[in-house]
């Protein structure tokens, strides 16, 4: 069952993408308590009245209904991490809500047998968030009760997924602080969270060492691959992250010159986020390097096939280049800038993050002015099987459960929901599969 949301109060507020720790600190909170104030008057004016006026009073009293599990999702971005989960619920008929504030998300319609929601975005599905009633809230979005994203007296466990195998010190201060528990991938990132715990003196929170969930279907995916042609002139994937670490930040279109001088084929994916924070520089870019035979700009929710028919790939400090690496075990070329740390985690960190320090063992490390030799490089790049043996160790070190993560975060969840004897049957399967 999917209900729609995106009409259910006409409160005037700013349509931009607003996640936890972004934009205005005094709007964000001012504008989070009229919200929900104003969302829980209504609540209790339709429990003192008994029936909702039309249909968009009842999808809101079905979405607050009381659920095993809530997951909520940002976006379609986000769909392939909780696709595999979302299909195991269903499998294990543990009444799940699934909430995502883009009515787009293809989670609305791919799972018949769960209910599904489209909440909208900013105050309003903060607001709605804040009201949900759930043995265990799961998400991927940082920050829980640091700013807009409010934890609901009436949700028993929150769960963060981290959906990228980099150890997230790049992320806000206090992203993961007040979750009950996290998903991590590897040893690399419970060892930053641990740190951050003892630094903070904070509640240490259950970790599970369950794996990245989107490697799932990718893996399941590069089965079925079929093999791209091959091609004398190589494929570059340029793949930067957003925001003031990215390369489209930092260099722009001096940089994107100096690859469209080279002999290959170049296609340019920038970060889903850049569309929504950045959309002016995209577009001015867009219209400096149009389109044409040996450029292509790839805006698709999903990075598979570009990352499929690439040889190598271009980008900056981004958890893409670990998906590139660890799923098809082709080399990534990181140019040499240093991250910005003020405000980050990792300014925290006695230690260089762990990404930092294995971006030589899954390719070069170039500086701007070295992409002008790009096509020197790719030979050794491309043929040196040392990348390969270095990426395939890696993997095995740090994303444990490498295309089978749901089981053990099925397990996980398990024990959290308060009905799960009536469930037994269908986790003891996955249980047995994961063994």
């Amino acid at each position: 069952m999917t209900i729609l949301l995106e009409h259910a109060v006409a409160i005037p507020y700013v349509g931009l993408y607003l996640d936890p720790g972004t934009g205005s600190l005094l709007f964000s909170l001012i504008a989070g308590v009229v919200t929900t104030v104003f969302y829980s008057a209504k609540g209790l004016y339709y429990k003192l009245s008994g029936s909702a006026k039309g249909a968009v009073g009842t999808a809101e009293r079905s979405v607050l209904d009381t659920w095993s599990v809530v997951i909520y999702s940002e976006g379609a971005r986000y769909y392939g991490t909780f696709k595999p989960l979302l299909a195991q619920l269903a499998k294990a008929r543990i009444k799940t809500l699934y909430l995502t504030s883009d009515s787009n998300d293809p989670g609305l319609t791919a799972h018949a047998d769960l209910t599904t929601c489209f909440i909208g975005d900013g105050h309003k599905a903060w607001a709605l968030l804040g009201r949900i009633k759930a043995d265990v809230c799961i998400s991927t979005t940082p920050g829980l009760d640091v700013m807009q994203f409010k934890r609901s007296k009436q949700v028993k466990h929150y769960m963060h997924l981290v959906h990228a195998p980099t150890d997230k010190a790049f992320n806000r201060p206090y992203s993961f602080d007040y979750f009950d528990s996290v998903v991590i991938n590897g040893p690399h990132q419970e060892r930053t969270l641990r740190f951050l715990e003892n630094l903070r003196g904070s509640k240490p929170k259950q970790l599970i060492m369950g794996g990245c969930l989107y490697y799932d279907d990718l893996v399941n995916q590069l089965r079925n691959l079929t093999p791209e042609r091959v091609s004398p002139v190589k494929t570059v994937l340029l793949a930067p992250t957003w925001g003031r670490n990215g390369l489209l930040s930092l260099h722009g279109s001096k940089f994107l010159h100096r690859l469209t001088q080279q002999d290959i084929n170049l296609i340019i994916r920038p970060h889903p986020q850049s569309l929504v924070s950045e959309p002016a520089l995209i577009q001015e870019l867009q219209a400096l390097f149009p389109g044409n035979l040996r450029l292509e700009w790839d805006f698709s929710p999903i990075p598979f096939e570009a990352m499929a028919k690439s040889d190598v790939m271009i980008s900056d400090i981004s958890g893409v280049i670990f998906d590139y690496a660890f799923l098809f075990e082709k080399p990534v070329i990181t140019v040499g800038i240093e991250p910005v740390r003020e405000g980050t985690e990792a300014s925290d960190l006695p230690y260089d993050p762990w990404e930092l320090t294995v971006l030589n063992d899954i390719g070069l490390r170039l500086t701007e002015q070295d992409i002008d030799r790009l096509t020197d490089y790719l030979p050794t790049l491309t043929q040196d099987e040392r990348f390969k043996r270095n990426i395939r160790a890696l993997r095995a070190e740090y994303v444990v459960n490498f295309g089978c993560a749901v089981q053990p975060i099925m397990k996980a969840i398990k024990p959290l929901i308060e009905d799960h004897a009536n469930v037994t049957q269908p986790f003891a399967a996955l249980e047995r599969r994961a063994e």
